[in-house]
């Protein structure tokens, strides 16, 4: 709560852990009217090693520019997440779950023929971009 007020009044952040940090970017993410990573460019075909580049690569050129600039911006915020590891105990496959999550709302929601394959394609997306040394 004080995060959010901090943010809403402009004043300066107290001290808190980096999970906190994290569960209110994470809120209002998932609160969002419009969704960062939008239905229509969930995976649709299997992922695997053969096809990550390609199918994230992809996900990148069709987000709207906006929805790019804020993405880059939550990957790399969690990629920085994740160079704590040791001590927050988060695993890649953990904050790519985090990521779809909040980014893609509507994946978690979805129980039409196809969602099971459309959730673990993007988590994997995910999880490979976090892994990635650029975007």
């Amino acid at each position: 709560k004080m995060i959010r007020e901090s943010l809403d009044t402009g004043n300066s952040f107290g001290r808190f852990r980096i999970h906190s940090y994290a569960q209110v970017l994470v809120s209002f993410l998932t609160s969002l009217s419009v969704p960062i990573i939008p239905p229509q460019l969930f995976p649709t075909t299997e992922i695997d090693s053969q096809n990550i580049q390609m199918c994230s690569r992809r996900l990148l050129e069709e987000l709207p520019p906006i929805h790019y600039n804020v993405f880059v911006y939550v990957i790399s915020f969690f990629r920085e997440v994740l160079q704590l590891r040791d001590r927050n105990l988060l695993t890649p496959a953990k904050v790519a779950r985090i990521c779809c999550t909040s980014m893609a709302p509507g994946l978690y929601l979805d129980e039409s023929n196809g969602s099971e394959l459309k959730r673990t394609g993007m988590q994997l997306i995910v999880l490979h971009l976090l892994e990635t040394a650029s975007i």
